[in-house]
């Protein structure tokens, strides 16, 4: 199983800021980001970003119209067009498919997070356990790609 993360901006906020096609356009284009973090008061993470074809990320500074530690708040300040986010595909799919939301920086798409489903050993797995495992697979598969 997979997730990916998305970058994204209303429409609203798009059409005043301007289509981001590259990272300098971040800053070009005086595009601000909305922070999130668990904590309140804590330094923003950034704009986080693939470098390249060797696993590793690396952290952008865009300035931030706002800071929140709600996942519903962070969503709603994208949809509201207060700047730009980056969300689970799974958290904002729906925005993404009815056009409240779109997706900017194609090329920086970040490699899926992979997920398990740990038991304490493989070998002679009960058909509950089996059965259970299928089901948990077929509830995630929607927001999962």
């Amino acid at each position: 199983m997979a997730s990916i993360c998305r970058e994204c901006g209303s429409p609203a906020y798009l059409a005043r800021r301007g289509v981001p096609q590259s990272l300098d356009d971040l800053r070009s284009q005086a595009h601000r980001t909305i922070h999130y973090s668990r904590t309140l008061g804590t330094k923003p993470y950034g704009w986080e970003y693939p470098n390249g074809d060797d696993g590793e990320y690396e952290t952008l500074s865009v300035p931030g119209s706002l800071h929140v530690n709600s996942v519903q708040t962070y969503e709603a300040a994208g949809l509201a067009g207060m700047g730009l986010i980056q969300a689970a595909y799974s958290g904002i799919r729906q925005h993404l498919e009815s056009g409240a939301m779109v997706e900017v920086l194609l090329q920086f798409r970040p490699e899926p997070l992979d997920g398990s489903l740990v038991v304490a050993h493989r070998r002679n797995l009960s058909p509950r356990v089996r059965a259970f495992m299928k089901w948990v697979e077929g509830v995630l598969q929607p927001y999962l790609e």
